[in-house]
């Protein structure tokens, strides 16, 4: 059986099947996301039982899981978090700008039901900018009001914990455990463990909607554990299979909540084996990474869609269909004119740190001279 590091440079170092699965998964995203505004509530949960729980629920720590396993590998480039938490930023923050913009701007004058002098002087209109730093605001005076579901883009709300799985990985760095990978793994399962304790501890065993935010954060770092120790696990079918097995099951209602603790682990040998594969490349992922303008998009362009049928319910399949043939060009565009002109950031983010380093070398040495003076001095050589 091949290790996950042998089929990672059998595939030439560039797997298909990360591009594909990025795709999928925000699309995967949009679908649900159709389904609950049509509807009203959540439809994964209160319908059929809740049997589409599981499936609704394997999308997001998949989507957190990818993301560390990648980011794991451009820590493990990374002379110094300069260029680790330059390139978070290069790659997060342009298109969501972009997208923080023209929701509050565009979105909000076509679709708000106040006058434009009170949509403007509105703190909720100012404060909806926040977005741009991770300080997530959902609403819009007057727009969507009328909806199901107010909130103008309520993806956001993964962001946040985004930015904490940086933020981890950026602390684990400074107390050196980030690439010590048995003391990563150490420390990433006695973390699990300390969530699985608390949640039992709590006493609250009632099934949630959604999964934590600290289950994503989990999944996350179990994508680094597995890049840690690509080289002795192995890439198997096998695996795979019981890993979905293992996530459908816990995912279901009758464990959750304090089930979803134990999903991160099977979720990341999952979403890692079917990103290892590696089908011919199509142009959808060859032309460009869409996934991440679809992410921001989708959301708000469902909603604009259900205002512009009047507010009035329409099937499912009809939302996802329309907004995906506008999510598209936006996804397209906010790649080819936002993220892809973002990237060349990063030979001057990469000049920035090779001058940091030599700074930091000079300030060493200096210091290592200062603290020979006085040892000299002192012995009174």
């Amino acid at each position: 059986m091949a290790t996950l590091n042998e089929t990672f440079f059998a595939a030439g170092g560039r797997p298909a099947g990360f591009d594909y699965l990025r795709i999928a998964l925000a699309c995967g995203v949009i679908l649900f996301h159709s389904a609950d505004l049509m509807a009203g509530h959540n439809v994964a949960f209160d319908d059929f039982g809740g049997a589409l729980r599981p499936v609704y629920a394997l999308i997001l720590p998949m989507f957190f899981a990818l993301s560390g396993f990648l980011v794991a590998g451009s820590f493990a480039r990374s002379k110094t978090l300069v260029s680790f938490l330059g390139l978070r930023v290069i790659r997060l923050g342009p298109a969501l700008v972009v997208e923080t913009v023209l929701s509050g701007v565009v979105i909000g004058l076509v679709f708000t039901t106040l006058p434009y002098r009170d949509y403007f002087s509105s703190w909720i209109f100012w404060h909806y900018f926040l977005n741009i730093f991770g300080d997530i605001h959902y609403l819009l005076p007057g727009v969507f009001a009328s909806h199901p579901f107010p909130a103008v883009n309520a993806q956001l709300w993964t962001v946040p914990w985004e930015l904490r799985c940086y933020g981890a990985v950026a602390f684990l760095a400074v107390i050196g455990v980030a690439r010590r990978r048995v003391l990563l793994l150490g420390a990433t399962v006695l973390f699990n463990v300390a969530v699985l304790v608390h949640q039992v501890a709590s006493g609250d065993k009632a099934a949630v909607v959604t999964l934590p935010g600290i289950v994503l954060v989990l999944a996350f770092l179990y994508g680094i554990f597995i890049f840690s120790f690509r080289e002795r696990i192995g890439w198997s079918r096998w695996l795979a299979l019981a890993a979905l097995v293992a996530f459908l099951g816990l995912a279901a209602r009758p464990f959750c909540a304090w089930g979803d603790d134990l999903l991160p682990l099977p979720a990341a040998y999952l979403t890692v084996f079917l990103g290892l594969a590696n089908p011919p490349r199509s142009w959808v992922v060859s032309s460009g990474d869409y996934s991440y303008g679809s992410y921001l998009y989708g959301y708000p362009v469902q909603q604009s869609v259900l205002a512009a049928f009047g507010g009035k319910m329409m099937p499912w399949w009809l939302n996802f269909l329309v907004s995906m043939a506008v999510v598209v060009p936006l996804a397209v565009g906010s790649w080819h004119l936002v993220e892809k002109h973002a990237g060349r950031l990063r030979a001057r983010l990469f000049g920035l740190e090779d001058d940091y380093v030599v700074w930091r070398g000079a300030v060493a040495a200096w210091v290592k001279g200062r603290r020979r003076g006085v040892v000299v001095g002192e012995r009174g050589i």
